[in-house]
Order: C-alpha cells, then structure tokens, then sequence
C-alpha cells in the first residue's frame, strides 16, 4: 500500500510516496544527515561498495574513500546549507528526490565554477537517484547519482 502525504508552503508543495514507515524512516535519516553537515553520519549511511556521482559538477562514479573529501568540501564551502525536498518517491531498492538547495557560498569550490564566493546565497535544483542495499539490519545507499544546477545567485554581497 502506497501512502501520499502533501505539504503545502506558499513556494511549492512537497508530496512524498512511501509505501512503508520504514522507507519514510529512512529517507528521513538520509535528509537528516544532510541537514545535519555531519560527514561520519552521512557516510553511515553508505554501502561499504558504494558508487556516487554528482553529474551536476561532472564528480562522477566515486567510490567507497572519494565522497567524504567531496562532502567535506561542499559543507566548508557552502555555509547554512538547507536542502528542501520538493518529491520523494520511494520503493524498497530506489529513490527518486527532487529538491532545492540553499545556501551562503563561503569558498570557492569546484562544484561552482566561475562563481565568486562572497557569502551570497545560492540556490540550486535537482533531483538525486538512490539505490538502496541491505547492509546486516540497515538500509545503506549503493548507488547514489546527483544531477542539479545553478537555480539563482543573490545579488549584492551576502544575504
């Protein structure tokens, strides 16, 4: 059984797809860790195998070692980082989310090329595709694939 929970802000509504509280239970750790900028969470939640590439800034097929410096970078580069989910459909194996990401851009990065980091706010789009293993009792990410862009920059400085 699917169960459809909708959201509504005055932006935009978020609709999630789950068909059991243990996917909701999931995603929810993975949003978490995201939220959280705690690298050693997010990677708990990473298949000893896993395979990430963020076709956004062309950082493709990573594996087990290469996504910790790649999130690292990003947190100490992108200050208050807020993503928001916007759909979530979900199945035992795979995810579909698309989101927005918000952000003060504290340091250049390569994940933004050719963007001056001067503590503006940033907004990116996108949508992020996770295969799911079982890993003992836990569900791990084995497959994970980013794509995103460039969605505004706020003009003037930081704000």
């Amino acid at each position: 059984m699917s169960v459809t929970t909708a959201v509504s802000s005055p932006s935009h509504s978020t609709i999630y797809t789950m068909t059991s509280t243990t996917l909701t239970s999931r995603f929810d750790a993975y949003v978490a860790a995201h939220n959280s900028h705690d690298i050693v969470r997010l990677m708990s939640l990473m298949a000893p195998d896993v395979e990430y590439s963020n076709y956004g800034v062309e950082t493709l097929q990573m594996d087990t070692a290469t996504p910790t410096p790649f999130f690292t970078n990003m947190n100490e580069s992108c200050g208050d980082m807020t993503p928001t989910p916007r759909s979530c459909h979900d199945s035992e194996t795979f995810t579909t989310w698309e989101w927005d990401l918000e952000f003060k851009y504290l340091k250049p990065s390569p994940t933004l090329p050719g963007v001056e980091a001067r503590g503006q706010v940033i907004c990116m789009k996108g949508v992020s595709l996770i295969w799911w293993v079982r890993v003992s009792d836990d569900w791990k990410v084995e497959r994970g694939s980013n794509y995103a862009c460039l969605a505004k920059e706020s003009l003037g400085g930081s704000g």
